[in-house]
Formats: C-alpha cells, sequence, structure tokens
C-alpha cells in the first residue's frame, strides 16, 4: 500500500482498497515480497509514493545505526576531556531525554505512520508554518551531521593511507551512500542493519575489555575509581565542564527519532514501531552510557592521545586507546575498520532523513514538486540527489577558513537535533490535548506514551536548559564569540524559517476542534482492521517458528 504525506484521500478510494491493502500487509509479513496497491497508480501525475519495504529487524538497526557514528567512537574524547564525571553525567541526561521523546514519537508513529513522521505532525498539531521550520531545521541538521561525518570519515582511513588527500575519502563516502539510499528502501534497510551489526559487535567487545581492563584481570592494573579522584577530576572545569559537554552528547546520540520517519516504508507499523521504541532506550543506555563510564574509569581526562582539532590519526579514539591498555595490538586497525563503517552507516542513515524529509516537504507544498517525486521503487531521487549535493557542498567547507565554518555546521547540527526533540515533545502534547477535547477514547491508541505528560513536560523544560545553558561556558573565561554564535545561530534560523513561512502563507495555530486526527491513521486501516491484521501476523508468526523446531528436530 502507498502511503502520501498528509495527502486527501477521498473516502471511497480508501474503502475500495483497504480488503487489498490488509491482505498485501499479511503476504508481505509471510514473505518479505512487495506488493502494495496503489490509488495513483491509474493517475497521470507524476508518482510521490514511499513503499513499505523494511521489516522489524531493519527499523530496529536502523534506529541504532543511526545513532551511533563517529560522535561516540572519535568525539567520546572531547565529552572525556571534561572529565569522567561530566561526560557521564551529560550522556545519562540526554538518555533521560531520548526516552522521554521516544515513547512520545512512538505514540505518534504508531496511529500516524505517515511521511516525514514528527515534521508534518508540526503541521498539522501546531501550526503550518511550525511544521515548515521544523520540517528545514531536521533537514539541515542531517544534512550538516552527514557532512561532518564525511569529514571525519578520513581521520581512520589516513592511518593506513597517509599520503591520500582527504578530500578522496569524502566524496567517496557520498558516493557510496548515494547508491545505497537510491537502489530501493529495502536494500537501504538490509545495508544498514549489517553495518549496524557490525558497530554493535565492536562495542559489545570494547565492553567486555573495558570492564576487564578497569577490574585489573588484563593489563596490569586495576583502576577501579581512582581516575575519578585524579587533578581535577571528575568534573573538569566545573558546572561549565558539564553544561559544555551536552551538545557534543546531543551530536553523539541523535538519530533515534529516525524510527518516527521509517514508520511510513514499515510493513506493519502498529507491531514494529512500538517494539523498535522500546529497544532503543535499553541499547542507548547500554552503549552509550555504559561505554562512557568504562572510558572514565581507565582513560586519565588529559590523555595527549583523547581526539583533539589537529588530530590525525584514528588511534586517539578512547575505544582504541582501551584496547591498548588491554594489550590488544591490532587495536587501532580494528577500531579503524568500524570507525569506517559507522561513518558510512550514520551517513546513509543521515541521507535517508534528510531526502524523506525534503520529500515530505514537497509533497505538502513547502519545498519544490520537483523533489516529491519517487521512482517506480519508491525512491525520492531528486529529493536523494538535492541532499546529497548540499551536503557535499557543506563538506566542502572543511577547505575554507581554516574548518572556522565547519564548527558552525557542527554547532547547527547539535542545537538542531535538541530542537527536533523539543519540538516532538510539543506536537504530543497538542496531538493528546486534541485527542481529548474531540471525545476519543485513549484505548484507540496501540501505543501510549508512559508517564504522559510527565514525561513530554519535563523533557521539554530540560531540553530549554540544555540548550540555553550552553550560553555560560562562552562567558565563562570571557567572551568567546565562536562557541556562543556556533552554538545559538540555529536559534534565529528556526525563527526564520518560522516567520517568513507564516507571514507568506498567513498561516495561524490549528485550533483542537480542527485537527485532523484521521486522515493516514493506522496506515488506512479501521481500529477492527488493524486488530485483525495484527492477529493474522502474530499467528503467522507463531506458526514459523513451530516450522522452524520441526525443521531443525528433522535436521
Amino acid at each position: 500500500m502507498v502511503v502520501r504525506s498528509l495527502g486527501r484521500r477521498e473516502s471511497s478510494s480508501y474503502a475500495e482498497s483497504k480488503d487489498n491493502a490488509a491482505a498485501d500487509c499479511v503476504h508481505k509479513e509471510e514473505t518479505g515480497i512487495e506488493s502494495y496497491s496503489s490509488a495513483e497508480s491509474v493517475d497521470a501525475e507524476p508518482n510521490t509514493s514511499l513503499t513499505r519495504g523494511l521489516s522489524q529487524r531493519c527499523i530496529s538497526f536502523i534506529a541504532l545505526g543511526g545513532v551511533i557514528g563517529s560522535g561516540l567512537f572519535l568525539g567520546s574524547g572531547t565529552a572525556l576531556s571534561t572529565g569522567p564525571g561530566s561526560a557521564l553525567v551529560a550522556y545519562s541526561v540526554v538518555s533521560v531525554i531520548i526516552y522521554f521523546t521516544m515513547t512520545s514519537l512512538g505514540e505518534l508513529a504508531t496511529y500516524l505512520p505517515i511521511p516525514g513522521s514528527f515534521n508534518a505532525y508540526g503541521s498539522r498539531f501546531v501550526d503550518p508554518a511550525f511544521g515548515f521550520a521544523l520540517s528545514w531545521n531536521y533537514w539541515l541538521n542531517w544534512v550538516s551531521t552527514v557532512a561532518n561525518e564525511a569529514g571525519a570519515v578520513a581521520i581512520p582511513i589516513s592511518y593506513w593511507l597517509p599520503d591520500v588527500h582527504f578530500a578522496v575519502w569524502g566524496v567517496s563516502l557520498l558516493a557510496v551512500v548515494f547508491v545505497i539510499n537510491a537502489v530501493t528502501v529495502r536494500g537501504y534497510g538490509e545495508a544498514e542493519f549489517w553495518f549496524a551489526l557490525i558497530k554493535i559487535l565492536a562495542i559489545c567487545m570494547f565492553i567486555v575489555v573495558g570492564i576487564l581492563v578497569a577490574s585489573g584481570a588484563v593489563g596490569g592494573r586495576r583502576y577501579g575509581f581512582s581516575l575519578w579522584h585524579y587533578g581535577e577530576a571528575p568534573f573538569v572545569g566545573g558546572f561549565g565542564g558539564v553544561l559544555n559537554t551536552f551538545i557534543q552528547a546531543g551530536f553523539s546520540m541523535q538519530g533515534s527519532e529516525l524510527v518516527g520517519v521509517v514508520a511510513a516504508e514499515s510493513r506493519a507499523p502498529a507491531r514494529l514501531i512500538p517494539r523498535a521504541t522500546r529497544q532503543i532506550i535499553i541499547r542507548l543506555a547500554l552503549f552509550f552510557v555504559l561505554s562512557i563510564f568504562l572510558m572514565g574509569l581507565v582513560i586519565p581526562y588529559d590523555d595527549p592521545r583523547l581526539i583533539s582539532e589537529d588530530s590525525d590519526s584514528g588511534t586517539s579514539s578512547p575505544f582504541t586507546i582501551v584496547l591498548l591498555k588491554a594489550g590488544i595490538q591490532p587495536a587501532a586497525h580494528i577500531m579503524n575498520a568500524v570507525l569506517v563503517t559507522s561513518s558510512v552507516s550514520a551517513c546513509s542513515s543521515g541521507l535517508y532523513a534528510a531526502c524523506r524529509t525534503v520529500h515530505m516537504m514537497a509533497v505538502q507544498g513547502q519545498a519544490p514538486k520537483l523533489m516529491g517525486r519517487t521512482t517506480k521503487q519508491g525512491v525520492p531521487l531528486y529529493a536523494l540527489l538535492f541532499c546529497t549535493l548540499t551536503t557535499l557542498g557543506l563538506w566542502a567547507f572543511n577547505f575554507v577558513g581554516q574548518g572556522v565554518v565547519f564548527v558552525f555546521l557542527s554547532g547547527i547540527s547539535g542545537v538542531a537535533g535538541y530542537l527536533a526533540w523539543a519540538s516532538i515533545c510539543v506536537v504530543h502534547i497538542r496531538f493528546r490535548m486534541a485527542w481529548k477535547r474531540q471525545g476519543r477514547d485513549l484505548c484507540e491508541l496501540k501505543y501510549r506514551a508512559p508517564l504522559y505528560p510527565f514525561g513530554p513536560v519535563f523533557c521539554f523544560v530540560l531540553i530549554c536548559v540544555v540548550i540555553f545553558g550552553q550560553a555560560y561556558p562562552s562567558f565563562e573565561n570571557g567572551f568567546d564569540s565562536t562557541t556562543f554564535f556556533s552554538s545559538f545561530i540555529e536559534l534565529p534560523l528556526f525563527a526564520l524559517f518560522w516567520g517568513v513561512w507564516k507571514w507568506w502563507r498567513r498561516t495561524s495555530v490549528v485550533s483542537l476542534d480542527n485537527i485532523d486526527l484521521d486522515t493516514g491513521a493506522r496506515a488506512g486501516f479501521t481500529l477492527e482492521e488493524e486488530d485483525c491484521m495484527l492477529a493474522e501476523m502474530e499467528q503467522n508468526q507463531k506458526r514459523r517458528k513451530v516450522l522452524r523446531v520441526f525443521a531443525a528436530i528433522l535436521g
């Protein structure tokens, strides 16, 4: 079945296609073959439809794979330089933010699995101008992130091939991720699954080795918490050091909201999205918080090998340093290979999110219509090409002003991620307010965010503290203009997008009574049809498990 972002389908079209669509979804669950019916296949208009080709394992690993990139493998060194306590607090707080954000988004995406996800929700539940600003903010966030990853990929490769100019690796990376995204959404999902699997295995290996090193089982020294009392540790720079770490932590951990973006292309959103939502916080806590904690136990904050602005070697990754302390001599080669894989994976997920955002905006009339066209396989090729070329242009800032412009791009990406999370909280609150105003029963929601309304309200307040708290380090030791403007340049940009669109289109805040809670709900199925489809999928899954058991017994 094809989904159009906020498209206004006729009721008769739904009635004629629901039975076929339900059968198609069940057939896809059994065979994995795409067989969606399309109301637009007979139209003469250009195709703007996406396809539902992502399975549960792909969705789970896309959400996780989009999070783990050079921000963790390399950027964690910058966070650790502020002290083990500062890094642990920052990553723990950001994990809490992500938890509440994901529960809010999980509820929305399960009920409304439409292209554009929370960006489209912003137009529907708050104000079209708010949705416009949120969408372009999110797009800018990801093209900046991909450009950052394209620049970071040269660090590990230069360890092996120091004589090759780093520009070669950046362009090569963008070409690879363009091809991955240009084939089919299913191909992208499979590639992301394997990339993410490599990173997960590497982090699990690191956690095991880190525990052994910290306990003294390997490496010849028992660290314990000795480095937490070393020098200025655990909080180097005090309160300002903690605040300064939040942007790095946010940049490292952004991407969890990809679960909402891929909802429009998942095979059974009501079943897959809640499961992925519940899993992501556990994985974030395990992979990020535990990794940072172990780094702080065995690496002093002033270790000269930690990543710095003039570092050009993959040996400066905290992961590599811990492995070397364990006596694993090929550690640099192992982690460099993982770093390359993580850059490809993070770039691929970032480019996916950026081009889907542009596609949604084009369908809604907020971007050129050409960007809304898709191939027969449901790939928004023009949007993908536009995002790739824009990323290439931003990446070229590596050559301008000794990278100063790129510092601003990194700041934009970090703050833009927080703005996206804050917007999800606002959208969720508006959704629930409209749901109550229009007399809807919460039992209609297959997944409900726990701790509502505390969760989104607490998360929104915490994000505001983090964003505006970035001003403190800028004034702590005299005014640092680069730090200040790189941290806050995204806020006036967001306001500019909002104000211009509001003035041009004369938009207004959507009243709770007029908020559309039906278009695109449950991927076009009624509540009864959705229950029937989920029950049949569950039965098919149990049947397949039984068959696997018999197959294993019979050899």
